[in-house]
């Protein structure tokens, strides 16, 4: 779940935009194992109180509700059920969709504690190597951010042994509202014996629609029974 929210960029940048709410439409394959598994979900994220709704259609109807301070309702209406909890590591400002329209310069990494080492420019890329947050450094050596102008085309997560163990790839750029947004995000998580290869697409943004409000407005039946 975590995965799946933080692929959801600054809800300051959709103030800035211009705009109060916006939508769009994303699918999510993931490839493991020799198989491949879709996700289609439209996502409605509304700057003033920072929620996001995110309404699964395959491959079954689910709808996540969740907002900037990580309290989390996951609602599945063929049970009527719903899974509750709060952590910021599902807040809707915790995602790469927040820090793209946010035009954070480092993907939010000094705003969770990292540090900035050394950078260099290779080919015309800037390189910058990220140092973790003490309680991360037994998992994570480092991370390195690449970006081409304003805007991040790479990320790589580092061990100790100094191999990736996640690369995060940005491509296919579009300008939104003068935002630079990228429609296509390719995830590799290396495994001890696989990999896992996640494609993510966006399409179809719309800002202030009138009829995303009955998505946007959507509340969990107070009559659903609480999954623990």
């Amino acid at each position: 779940m975590v995965s799946f929210l933080t692929v959801i960029s600054l809800w300051v940048g959709i103030l800035q935009g211009g705009f109060d709410w916006v939508s769009f439409l994303m699918v999510r394959r993931m490839s493991a194992q020799g198989k491949t598994t879709r996700m289609d979900a439209r996502i409605l994220y509304q700057h003033q109180d920072g929620k996001m709704v995110t309404h699964l259609s395959e491959p079954t109807e689910v709808f996540i509700l969740n907002n900037r301070e990580g309290e989390l309702e996951v609602y599945n209406p063929e049970k009527n059920s719903v899974f509750k909890t709060v952590n910021y590591d599902y807040s809707s400002q915790n995602n790469t969709f927040y820090y793209f329209l946010g035009q954070s310069p480092n993907m939010g990494l000094e705003a969770v504690g990292y540090s900035l080492g050394e950078s260099t420019i290779d080919d015309g890329f800037l390189v910058s190597k990220w140092l973790p947050p003490k309680k991360l450094k037994a998992e994570i050596s480092y991370v390195e951010l690449v970006t081409n102008g304003d805007h991040p085309v790479f990320m790589g997560f580092v061990d100790d042994e100094e191999v990736y163990f996640k690369k995060i790839y940005f491509y296919d750029f579009e300008s939104l509202r003068g935002i630079t947004f990228p429609m296509s995000i390719t995830e590799i998580d290396y495994l001890e014996e696989d990999s896992i290869i996640t494609k993510t697409t966006f399409r179809e943004f719309q800002f202030n629609d009138p009829v995303d409000r009955e998505i946007l407005d959507f509340e969990v039946p107070k009559n659903a029974s609480l999954v623990k």
